[in-house]
């Protein structure tokens, strides 16, 4: 059987629609550290249900790895093996080379302001490249020399968005050695750790100095790979850059989700040592961006990303690159808000009607539904058109709106239940509980004219009406209070329906609502316990100088019909049928024979079958006996 609860008004579906456009617009996953780790997680859950992905070819890296640290015995590397490979990488024909390490001052040889050796190499093979990219990085309290960040910054278009949220003042920046910066484009490698220490973005645009910003190094390797000079690279602050034709969407911070292609090695890597000793062939560095970065366990420079614990920064930069490259990057920006509100929207209407439907299994149907196809919609969005939406949006809502949905129902389920309960208890001070309950649950239809068998009691009071001049019309009633509430005691022990009260009489049925084996057993035990009832009674009545109550009951056993008798508006469930008037009949012929009890020898006949015989006990059989207004005698069984 289905299990159903109330369903709430349908302008709740309003409440519900507010609530989902709040809770979009407070965009949990940006607002606070608890709901940004979240949606950092469920943001690794994507990648990792997504698999790897193929990288565009045109990003390369040469790592300074273990074997490369080892074989030039030392970290940092020697700044003559930095110009080997960066005249290697020229003859190759690689179009850009992205120095992932920080050059920030002279190697020692040099005699006063002369450079070393080491140095003056480098900076000859920085010149001969011409597409060189040195890191900086962000210092607060160094102040940035003035002329090399003029030639390296972007053209600002205009500033929108968050452009007030520029830090006031200098922003400083750690700058190569000048020599090496003079030779070479300059972009900062800062990379951000989220709040559990992985990386899932990346700045494109730094602030520095009073009024620049400096590109990040992957945005100038795209650059330099496409050849594009840097009146084409604008940036709209707060909004978006514009990379020649392509335009990159930014958020509020000038960032763009990472989109990670897998494990360390997902970008093509190549050994430094490699590289330098001519190992490697001309054709898989030709054409290419290339980042040199270290990768040697010793370097500490490393991340977590979805597919590794350990993602070293060199790969982050090259990914972020590939990412710009390829226009695969996960856009986070004001357009996602919004798509953001208006699905939120949209699931809080569709959670309040799934957890709102009648049926308890189909509303959570529905739910584990709605929750299984907003996972799935966030995974396509993510991995066809890499948008980041922000998950945690969509969970809060679906989890508060569903949540609050059902605690609503549930409480509204408990006020109909208490009210029912309540109309239920008034409906069983007219009629029995028996019989009331089985009208609440609506099977009236099945009861109305059915054939079966049932004892019937009728019980009244000897001399009532001279009791009743003498107590007088007040006193009369309580009286019968006192009376029917005994008769009622009887009757209910032994699960009789009394069909009505007769003023100082009572007609009880029993096999209602369904007929038992026992009827007759019942109703003997109830007629012998009515009259252990009255006889504690009498004695308080004689105590208080009243004259004891003497109780005629008749009983009878045989066919019925159960029927719905009335008229349109108003009816009353009962029994019909000659067995109901000879119970009254025998009711009456209890003064006759000076009998409390007055039974057939049907009703015994019952007794007997149900196995209790020992219960006629007491009761004198008499044979042959006339009734009122019946041709043929029958047999009877009376109580003295």
């Amino acid at each position: 059987m289905r299990t159903t609860i109330g369903t709430l008004p349908w302008y709740s579906t309003i409440l519900c629609l507010i609530a989902g456009v709040a809770i979009g617009w407070w965009h949990p996953g940006e607002s606070t550290a608890i709901t940004a780790a979240l949606e950092g997680r469920l943001l690794d859950l994507r990648h990792v249900l997504r698999g790897p992905l193929e990288p565009p070819q045109e990003i390369a890296i040469v790592a300074i790895d273990d074997d490369s640290v080892a074989r030039l015995e030392r970290f940092p590397v020697p700044r003559g093996a930095l110009a080997a490979a960066i005249d290697r990488l020229a003859e190759a024909g690689a179009k850009a080379v992205a120095i992932d390490l920080l050059l920030l001052d002279r190697e020692p040889g040099g005699e006063g302001d002369a450079l070393s050796p080491g140095d003056s190499v480098l900076a000859a093979a920085l010149a001969r490249h011409g597409g060189a990219i040195l890191a900086s990085t962000e210092a607060p309290q160094n102040p940035a020399d003035a002329d090399l960040v003029e030639r390296n910054m972007f053209s600002i278009v205009r500033a929108a968005g968050a452009a007030a949220q520029r830090p006031a003042g200098a922003v400083g920046f750690l700058l190569p050695v000048r020599e090496f910066a003079q030779e070479a484009s300059l972009a900062h490698v800062n990379l951000g750790r989220e709040a559990d220490g992985a990386i899932r973005r990346i700045v494109l645009a730094m602030p520095i100095g009073t009024a620049a910003y400096l590109p990040a190094m992957p945005l100038e390797a795209v650059r330099l790979l496409r050849g594009l000079p840097r009146s084409e690279v604008q940036l709209t602050v707060g909004e978006s850059i514009s990379l020649g034709r392509q335009a990159i969407v930014t958020g509020a911070q000038d960032a763009i989700g990472i989109n990670h292609y897998g494990p360390q090695g997902a970008i093509p890597t190549y050994s430094f040592i490699d590289l330098i000793d001519g190992r490697l062939p001309i054709d898989q560095l030709a054409g290419r961006a290339i980042f040199i970065g270290a990768t040697a366990l010793a370097s500490g420079d490393v991340f977590l990303s979805p597919f590794a614990t350990q993602l070293p920064g060199v790969e982050v930069l090259a990914t972020a690159a590939a990412n710009a490259a390829g226009d695969q990057y996960l856009r986070r920006a004001p357009s996602t808000f919004l798509i953001d509100v208006i699905v939120a929207a949209l699931l809080s209407v569709l959670a309040f009607a799934a957890a709102n439907r009648r049926s308890l299994a189909v509303a959570a149907a529905a739910t584990v539904a709605l929750w299984g196809l907003t996972f799935a919609g966030l995974q396509f969005a993510f991995a066809s058109a890499y948008l980041w939406l922000d998950a945690t949006t969509y969970v809060l809502v679906l989890f508060t709106i569903g949540l609050v949905t059902f605690a609503a129902r549930v409480v509204q389920q408990r006020r109909i239940s208490g009210r029912l309960e309540r109309e239920r208890d008034n409906l069983a001070r007219y009629q029995s509980p028996l019989m009331a309950e089985f009208l609440a649950e609506r099977q009236g239809s099945g009861f109305d004219q059915r054939a079966q068998e049932a004892a019937v009691m009728f019980v009244d009071v000897a001399a009532f009406t001279l009791r009743a001049e003498r107590l007088g019309p007040t006193a009369t009633v309580a009286f019968l209070r006192e009376l029917h509430g005994r008769i009622e005691r009887s009757a209910l022990a032994h699960r009789g329906v009394i069909e009505q009260f007769m003023g100082d009489g009572a007609m009880i049925v029993f096999g209602l609502p369904e007929p038992r084996p026992d009827d007759a057993v019942r109703a003997l035990a109830a007629a012998r316990q009515l009259l252990d009832i009255l006889a504690d009674w009498n004695l308080d009545l004689e105590a208080a100088g009243h004259d004891p109550v003497r109780l005629r009951i008749g009983l009878h056993y045989g066919p019925v019909i159960a029927a719905l008798l009335g008229g349109e508006r108003q009816g009353q469930m009962t029994i019909a049928g000659d067995t109901v008037n000879v119970a009254s009949r025998l009711q009456e012929m209890g003064k006759e024979h000076k009998a409390a009890i007055v039974a057939s020898a049907a009703f015994a006949a019952g007794v007997e079958r149900a196995g209790r015989d020992d219960m006629l006990t007491g009761l004198r059989r008499l044979a042959a006996q006339p009734v009122r207004g019946r041709n043929e005698t029958i047999d009877l069984w009376v109580w003295p």
